[in-house]
């Protein structure tokens, strides 16, 4: 095979083939096509997870599913026709929102689960570390009494709240001077 000439992958056109390699950066190892042990390793970890799952109903998941996301590598020109190749051959068209978030995608839904393959513009990714490189600035002294502190302050207990009604006792107040009221017949 000729050095110029892509490798045949499976599931790709020759055209396709050519324009995948043609938009790859130096080192493509961590996107995975065609038919390779690696990737066959993750749609079987899929598979296991999903038969995992049916056969074991008490594991929770999320009630809204899942999204599968995976990124697009290179320069923004790189990245973006990765996924504008990518939704051709997912036969989805890419969602276009470089302008207002730098994010350019195809995505094809699977019920309440979504793979996605994104392309993200560098100047983005920049401005995305540049605010989580915050992220250890602000450390609160006591993190345990933080939310305790919070509830409290949003939520003052007023005399109203806690004072007892005429004629009402603590046990009255309780679930289980409730439920013993409600076992006697009495009204609450």
């Amino acid at each position: 095979m000729h050095p110029d000439q892509p490798a045949p992958v499976s599931g790709l056109t020759h055209e396709q083939a050519q324009r995948w390699a043609a938009v790859q950066p130096g080192d493509n190892a961590r996107i995975l096509v065609g038919d390779c042990p690696e990737r066959a390793a993750v749609v079987a970890g899929l598979r296991a997870l999903a038969g995992y799952l049916a056969a074991n109903p008490a594991v929770p998941v999320p009630p809204y599913g899942w999204e599968v996301s995976v990124h697009a590598e290179g320069t923004d020109s790189e990245q973006f026709s990765q996924v504008d190749l990518v939704g051709e051959i997912m036969g989805e068209r890419p969602v276009d929102r470089r302008a207002a978030t730098g994010h350019h995608h195809a995505e094809r839904s699977f019920g309440p689960v979504t793979y996605r393959f994104v392309g993200i513009s560098e100047r983005r990714m920049a401005q995305h570390q540049a605010w989580a490189s915050y992220a250890d600035s602000v450390v609160p002294d006591e993190p345990a009494a933080e939310p305790v502190r919070l509830a409290a302050a949003a939520f003052p207990a007023s005399q109203a709240a806690v004072a007892l009604a005429p004629g009402q006792s603590r046990a009255s107040r309780s679930p289980a001077g409730t439920r013993r009221r409600a076992a006697q017949g009495v009204a609450p």
